[in-house]
């Protein structure tokens, strides 16, 4: 027996491990096959799923791709992260009888805008879906608007699976990576995570302005470089994580230039900003700083997590910043009151707490949908990438990985 699921990058397959582990635990009979679309997604769940799954880059969306890919894999069931819409590869699951399924479901206000202004095409592409497991009850109506009532019925509401998964370090970890970098408990630190552009510039000042640790670590690993630049350019010296660098000076900053790491380094900070939303991206995680009661700050641009923005807001759990000046003016605040610092991380944990069974509730979903027996033909799959070097070169020797990467419809 054998299980799909996609999840496009490193912030899907973080979404999607804990679901992969208790899937694992209750159903160790079944082979597990995991896509990503991005090269940073590839290696995280190569490094994570070492030895329990095969790993590949999910195919070009045209009918002879797909149907070869489900041919081979046979999959009892697909699970897509969150709202990565490839029709051609929905539509061919319906007409092979495989349930795929929206497992962690999320469709923003922006985007339901869209698709609502398209829903004659994309309503019919969420109605392939054989069910959605979703976040929210203001997601479970978005995607109704969109695809219909004929979509309620098979639409669960079922939390949001990045709450469960966060996990925090232990305090012996937590106190040896204090020491690596050479922080004092005194010490106020700052820890910009999943930045973009823009981003550092803006904590590099508040940071200088209050004299304070700063610790960066940027979304895309392709900035690293860039960034480093931009902390030499304002006469900071960049100490780097794939250096084993530490604080030294107070002119240093600490570069976590590497993937996967983002939520032990969170165990450090006085406080988290939280990227996405400085920059016009609309946020990322705004909830992982909590597991270790720390004050979270985000800028204005929160429309990728409006819901969980809003809910984190509704406990008095995060400050939002409009500006470089109000964001400041927030950090100053929370480091000359320890005690407004730690009420706003109380009421991030206690969020946490009271927000967690997303899992138990998804796999729920799945397990209606799993057949009692194996339903898949056995077929022997030696190795998924030698699958990927056939099905590309059988469509032309000249399409790229990146433009294979770039058929999908994403729904952030």
């Amino acid at each position: 027996s054998r299980v799909w699921f996609h999840a496009v990058s490193v912030g899907e397959f973080n979404v999607l491990l804990p679901l992969l582990n208790q899937f694992r635990k209750s159903y160790p009979q079944y082979k597990i096959f995991i896509s990503t679309t991005t090269a940073t997604g590839q290696e995280l769940a190569k490094t994570k799923t070492a030895g329990f799954a095969e790993v590949f880059y999910f195919p070009f969306d045209l009918p002879w791709i797909t149907a070869a890919y489900l041919d081979l894999i046979s999959p009892s069931l697909v699970g897509i992260v969150e709202t990565e819409i490839w029709p051609g590869f929905v539509k061919q699951c319906q007409s092979l009888n495989i349930p795929c399924i929206i497992v962690n479901g999320r469709l923003s206000p922006k985007s339901a805008a869209g698709y609502l202004r398209w829903r004659v095409l994309f309503g019919p592409v969420f109605r392939n879906f054989a069910a959605l497991a979703v976040q929210s009850e203001n997601e479970k109506n978005r995607f109704e608007a969109v695809a219909g009532q004929a979509l309620s019925a098979r639409t669960t509401v079922c939390g949001n699976i990045k709450l469960d998964g966060l996990q925090a370090i232990s305090e012996e970890e937590k106190v040896t990576l204090r020491k690596s970098l050479n922080i004092e408990e005194s010490d106020f630190v700052i820890v910009a995570g999943s930045t973009h552009e823009g981003e550092e510039s803006a904590f590099l000042r508040i940071s200088s302005e209050l004299r304070c640790k700063l610790i960066i670590a940027p979304r895309h690993p392709e900035r690293f470089e860039r960034v480093a630049q931009i902390i030499q350019s304002e006469d900071r010296q960049a100490r780097r994580y794939s250096a084993t660098g530490r604080f030294e000076s107070n002119k240093d900053v600490y570069l976590l230039d590497t993937i996967g790491q983002l939520n032990a380094f969170y165990s450090l900070a006085s406080v988290a900003f939280v990227g996405g939303t400085l920059a016009n991206i609309g946020g990322h995680n705004l909830a992982e700083p909590c597991i270790y009661k720390v004050p979270v700050l985000c800028g204005p641009h929160i429309h990728k997590a409006k819901d969980l923005f809003q809910k984190l807001n509704e406990r008095n759990a995060i400050k939002q910043g409009f500006d470089v000046e109000e964001l400041s003016k927030i950090v100053a605040s929370l480091k000359f009151s320890p005690e407004e610092r730690s009420c706003t991380g109380e009421n991030g944990y206690r969020f946490i707490q009271d927000s967690q069974g997303a899992v138990a509730r998804t796999m729920a979903v799945l397990e209606q949908y799993l057949p009692m027996g194996d339903r898949a033909t056995e077929k022997a799959v030696s190795n998924p990438v030698n699958m990927i070097g056939m099905s590309e070169r059988a469509i032309s020797s000249e399409i790229t990985r990146d433009q294979m990467s770039g058929a999908g419809v994403g729904g952030r």
